[in-house]
């Protein structure tokens, strides 16, 4: 895996570790040893949100689980993610939910996590090729959590730099999306898909079973259909494979190096 996916996760581990503390960029950047704007671009690319948004959303989706499995206070809540107040915690937890947090507490289930946060004022087209995830990047600790022991699948689109470098970065985009399009189609509703680098993607599956997840392989690696661009027919050659059990040691990197062999061996089988 790319070297910027790694430097990523491990800010997300940073997040995650400090997350009901106070959070700069710069902070962040010094910790994980790269300059804020490229962290700030890489970020933005990878996840297709800013740093700030990221710790924002997760802060009130780690608050959304707290008030549906805690008998805790909306203030005490408050207050632990860095809220001095009821009033400027409800107005936050209300641009991210569209509700407030006491009628979230009587009318939400918290099912494992969250359900998806929308990302407003971005093009639909734009979101699928940036973010490439079925559920919000804030509740990938959550997922990995319930997941840990499931089968998932990777999947590495080969030959996408050539298609940039020589043929345009349409062409590239385009071959982007269509990945997707195919492994979405192949996922159950409770599957988790999304978008780990710039032609990586693993598939959470909800299931301990390998079937699945093989027949997810299946459907996408047997499909070698092209696709045309400005009336070019471009390759989309999909490496794929399936497995099962995450590390034990359940943290960011670990999980991602994990992922990151199982990437190589795609490519030999």
């Amino acid at each position: 895996m790319a070297n910027s996916v790694e430097v990523l996760m491990e800010v997300l581990e940073y997040i995650e570790n400090n997350i009901a503390g106070d959070i700069s960029v710069d902070d962040i950047a010094r910790d994980c040893y790269i300059s804020v704007s490229s962290l700030q671009k890489k970020f933005k690319y990878v996840f297709n949100m800013t740093v700030k948004d990221y710790i924002l959303r997760r802060r009130f989706t780690c608050a959304a689980r707290d008030l549906v499995t805690t008998d805790e206070s909306i203030l005490d809540i408050a207050l632990r993610y860095g809220y001095s107040n009821h009033e400027s915690f409800t107005r936050g937890f209300q641009r991210i939910w569209n509700v407030s947090p006491s009628e979230y507490r009587k009318t939400r289930h918290f099912t494992g996590h969250t359900p998806k946060l929308s990302v407003k004022n971005f093009d639909a087209v734009e979101d699928k090729r940036m973010g490439g995830m079925k559920f919000d990047l804030t509740e990938i600790y959550d997922v990995m959590r319930e997941r840990k022991d499931n089968a998932y699948v990777c999947a590495d689109i080969w030959h996408l730099k050539p298609i940039n470098d020589n043929i345009s970065i349409k062409a590239g985009d385009a071959v982007i999306l269509e990945t997707m399009r195919r492994l979405e189609a192949a996922c159950n509703e409770d599957d988790v898909f999304m978008r780990v680098g710039g032609d990586e993607f693993v598939i959470f599956t909800n299931s301990k079973d390998m079937s699945h997840a093989e027949d997810i392989v299946m459907k996408v690696g047997n499909n070698h259909d092209s696709i045309n661009v400005d009336g070019r027919d471009i390759p989309v050659e999909i490496h794929i494979g399936a497995f099962v059990g995450l590390p034990e040691k359940l943290s960011a990197d670990a999980v991602f190096d994990e992922i990151a062999e199982k990437m190589k061996l795609i490519h030999i089988k």
